[in-house]
């Protein structure tokens, strides 16, 4: 992973706005991974897209994670805090970039892979979360067969699914990141999906505006250019700006 320069991190930002979520993940994972392809980055799996990007959390803006959420019974927003090591699974050496997996439950014979990022994408319109799930089986399902015998995903049984989408969350662990959280009020506990993606988007957002409009001040006051006040460390911007009354 390569460490960001200021300037570096600000034009991946403006690259991604009013881009997809899925378009803004990947600028930034280019921007940190020049060295890889865009078509390698798209193929990771999401478990393995997902470490990379707590990684690169970790490394933008340190280990604390701080979110909030709403009770989903009377409705009060709590915050929560962990860290990022928290949230990151032991690597799994055997997954394989774009491979296939073969996988046998009650009769069935099923060839797989681990869904990605354009994946994701394809589901995003779906009406329904079994809408969803029969996008992603159209897509990761290479090849079911049964008693020996070709056999259509539309009529796999419901347990089977089930049985493969644990067999996907045992190869790719990281890919689900979910929560226990209590209420302090009501006391009512609920678990709640974890997303890095978005997550580290909307803190990206806050830091450039934050970034930008320090350069602004800087620019107005000391008639510095941008150059050269994004090439001062995050700690001399800051003094300077306290030199102002900020």
């Amino acid at each position: 992973m390569k460490v960001l320069k200021t300037h570096e991190l600000l034009s991946a930002w403006e690259q991604g706005l009013n881009q997809p979520l899925l378009q803004r993940v990947l600028i930034i994972l280019a921007a940190a991974y020049p060295d890889e392809s865009p078509e390698s980055l798209v193929a990771l799996s999401i478990g393995q897209r997902d470490r990379r990007l707590l990684q690169l959390r970790a490394h933008l803006f340190g280990p604390d994670l701080l979110n909030t959420s709403d009770c989903p019974q009377c409705e009060q927003k709590i915050e929560w805090q962990n860290k990022v090591l928290d949230f990151l699974e032991p690597p799994q050496k055997e997954i394989l970039q774009g491979g296939e997996y073969h996988f046998d439950t009650k009769g069935y014979s099923l060839r797989f892979r681990l869904p990605n990022s354009l994946d994701i994408e394809a589901t995003r319109d779906c009406e329904s979360t079994d809408h969803a799930q029969k996008v992603l089986l159209s897509r990761c399902l290479l090849k079911v067969e049964y008693a020996n015998e070709k056999c259509d995903l539309n009529r796999l049984p419901g347990s089977v699914i089930d049985d493969l989408n644990a067999q996907m969350e045992l190869l790719d662990p990281q890919a689900d990141i979910s929560l226990e959280l209590s209420c302090p009020d009501c006391a009512h506990k609920w678990y709640s999906l974890f997303d890095i993606s978005s997550f580290l988007c909307r803190e990206l957002n806050d830091w450039a505006e934050r970034t930008l409009y320090t350069v602004y001040r800087l620019a107005s006051n000391y008639g510095w250019s941008e150059q050269e006040i994004l090439q001062l460390s995050p700690v001399r911007r800051q003094l300077y700006l306290g030199m102002l009354g900020e």
